[in-house]
């Protein structure tokens, strides 16, 4: 079984790993961010209820749009 740990030891939410799956630009910056930046976003992905929910967070991740996870 694949062990998609980044932060804390907690495993990415399905959705958002095959979402970031789709987007290597978002894949890489999501990578690129520290642990705590990281583990925001896998707990707002917990929120999340829709494919294109999921699809507007990875979209503003490949962008670089997220600076700030706060606004989770």
């Amino acid at each position: 079984m694949k062990n998609n740990s980044f932060a804390h030891g907690q495993e990415l939410p399905l959705g958002l790993s095959m979402a970031l799956a789709q987007v290597p630009a978002a894949y890489a910056y999501f990578a690129k961010l520290d642990p705590l930046q990281r583990q925001q976003i896998i707990d707002s992905a917990h929120c999340i209820r829709s494919k294109e929910e999921m699809r507007n967070l990875v979209n503003s991740l490949s962008n670089g749009q997220i600076t700030d996870t706060s606004i989770f």
